[in-house]
């Protein structure tokens, strides 16, 4: 069908959809969208060269005309699409946008600002994408570090990324994991929320370090804050990655917000924006949608995998732990006499060298002790697999198709 969006409206658009730009100007998350005969306005962006946005299941997109604009859309229904007469992104976030690129280039030759999201509701990754976005029309160069382990638009539930933002980040298809930690779990419960932490703050470190010209770094987070464990978690986590500036959409309702911000107040010169008034436009994913979404992004990956059999030997089973004591995250060998006692079958498992570097994820299928092997579900090359001395065990039980089947629990 064609659809015509006059100047100031937003056209919303649920997935599955795919829409084709003929004439005009949009703009969706911040990123600019232009017909395909006005290429060369879009290298001015340093955006793609595209005027098609696939919009995938259990996606809403907000296509805002910046001019009177004509659309061509394929869609199972028309449902999925929802005009409103008024820029879906309110402005208060264009109010915080212009604030923080404003301390950014004050900053200029420093350390990169770091500049974290948080809240419950959803909005969270939408703020990152449209940061991300305008960041980079001003010809700003950072990194985007996604810490929610049930929702990662990187690379897979139960990792936490880090990587560039080269361009325009509509889709997870936009952006890509330079380093990964695999923590094995799609919820940070007992020592994976000092795990986690942790693990952020050292990619993040990392990320500065080889990349020194980079100006910002953006961080999502998950939206685990009700109850005390979840304070606990978010004071821990904002104190240890200490981000410079701190967006939360606030919920008057939600005492364990309040406590959380009080806590990120007490250091003076961190800035800290709330974002008060609902937006009536997010798309709320529900629980079982959240699920499918999981699931798809393992059936993808797994696609690629095929069983291997490796030798056991000198391999070790390890855990990580936390020491609350020293304030470390440890390695912890699980004997494999343990282990095979226990219902560890299609556990998610980090495939780590010597020196504790992932080489990638798998599934663990079997162990035998008596015939001294490993069976294994995951994508390795020969090379790779000699040099797998550590199987770092998570908690998730899944199937090849991605299907949770239970928990395996160290």
């Amino acid at each position: 069908m064609i659809e015509d969006v006059k100047k100031g409206y937003t056209l919303l658009v649920r997935g599955p959809t795919r829409i084709t730009l003929l004439e005009g100007k949009l703009e969706v998350f911040g990123k600019l969208v232009l017909p395909e005969t006005e290429k060369s306005e879009s290298k001015e962006y340093g955006f793609k060269e595209q005027n098609v946005l696939i919009i995938p299941g259990a996606n809403n997109y907000p296509l805002y005309a910046l001019e009177n604009s004509k659309l061509e859309i394929y869609t199972n229904t028309e449902e999925n699409l929802f005009l409103i007469k008024e820029n879906s992104i309110p402005a208060k976030w264009i109010e915080i946008k212009d604030s923080i690129l404003e301390i950014i280039k004050k900053n200029k030759g420093k350390k990169p600002i770091k500049i974290m999201v948080l809240g419950i509701s959803s909005g969270k990754t939408t703020i990152i994408k449209y940061l991300a976005n305008n960041f980079i029309r001003e010809g700003l160069k950072g990194g985007y570090l996604d810490s929610d382990l049930g929702q990662q638009i990187m690379f897979l539930p139960t990792t936490i990324n880090i990587g560039e933002v080269e361009g325009s980040i509509v889709s997870s298809a936009d952006v890509h994991a330079e380093m990964t930690v695999f923590i094995g779990a799609t919820f940070p419960k007992g020592n994976y929320k000092f795990i986690v932490s942790y693990s952020c703050k050292n990619l993040i470190d990392e990320y500065i370090e080889k990349e020194k010209d980079s100006e910002f770094i953006l961080i999502d987070s998950d939206g685990w804050i009700k109850t005390e464990a979840g304070i606990v978690y978010k004071n821990f986590f904002i104190k240890t990655v200490d981000p410079d500036v701190l967006i939360v959409f606030h919920d008057e309702n939600i005492e364990e917000l309040k406590e959380i911000e009080k806590v990120s107040s007490e250091k003076k010169s961190r800035k800290i924006f709330l974002i008060e008034d609902k937006n009536n436009y997010f798309y709320e994913k529900d629980k079982e949608e959240r699920r499918f979404l999981r699931q798809s992004q393992f059936s993808k990956k797994f696609e690629e995998f095929r069983k291997i059999s490796i030798p056991l030997n000198d391999i070790k089973f390890i855990k990580r732990d936390y020491d609350v004591e020293t304030e470390e995250i440890l390695e912890r060998e699980i004997i494999v006499e343990d282990l095979i006692h226990l219902p560890y079958h299609y556990v998610i498992i980090g495939l780590l060298t010597e020196n504790s570097e992932l080489i990638n994820i798998g599934l663990l299928f079997s162990i035998s002790i008596e015939k001294n092997y490993i069976l294994l579900f995951s994508e390795l090359t020969y090379k790779e697999q000699v040099k797998i001395k550590k199987i770092l065990c998570g908690s998730l039980r899944l199937s090849t198709k991605g299907n949770h089947q239970g928990y395996l629990y160290l």
